[in-house]
């Protein structure tokens, strides 16, 4: 008599799932959308090496194939692992109410960058986000926010030459380099 346990088996999983094939073809169709923006990426007469037009592309085709393989994989019957190392209960209902504070902050946040700035913007939005999550106050997200608001703001504006709005305070405060 053997004292070895097998483990339970999963159940088998007929059909396709539509959830996951979703998925792939928005993928392949973000990846669509991708190559056809990327080019009207003005490109300088001066460009002779890898001009601005290559990593947008480069991440378009990538974004594509990646879609249309995960397609693929879908309709032969491949299914994505199991989750059972996460805590996360399947069977709990979705919080709506937080899904409709993080879509108005997106949406917000998308609405308000030139109006008060990429800075200000992202505090916003990521206080938002965190109450929504179930932070505990918003003042601690909102510094954090606002924290990596600016520097990502200098990182792209100063030292990359990225246009991103700062708003009138912080273009002021960082005029002198």
């Amino acid at each position: 008599m053997s004292s070895a346990v097998t483990p339970p088996q999963a159940p088998e999983q007929t059909g396709r799932q539509t959830g996951e094939l979703v998925m792939a073809v928005l993928l392949a169709a973000l990846g669509v959308y991708l190559l056809i923006d990327a080019g009207a990426i003005a490109v300088p007469g001066s460009s002779n090496t890898v001009g601005p037009r290559f990593f947008p592309y480069a991440v378009g085709a990538l974004t594509l194939v990646t879609g249309v393989g995960l397609g693929f994989r879908v309709l032969r019957g491949d299914r994505g692992p199991a989750d059972d190392s996460e805590d996360v209960d399947p069977d709990a209902p979705t919080d709506w109410r937080a899904v409709a504070v993080i879509a108005v902050a997106f949406l917000a946040h998308a609405l308000l960058i030139n109006v008060i700035g990429w800075p200000l913007a992202v505090a916003l939005m990521f206080a938002a986000v965190s109450w929504a999550l179930g932070a505990v106050g918003v003042v601690r997200p909102f510094l954090i926010g606002l924290t990596l608001g600016c520097v990502a703001w200098i990182v792209f504006v100063k030292a990359l030459n990225v246009a991103l709005p700062g708003g009138t305070v912080l273009e002021f405060l960082t005029g002198w380099f």
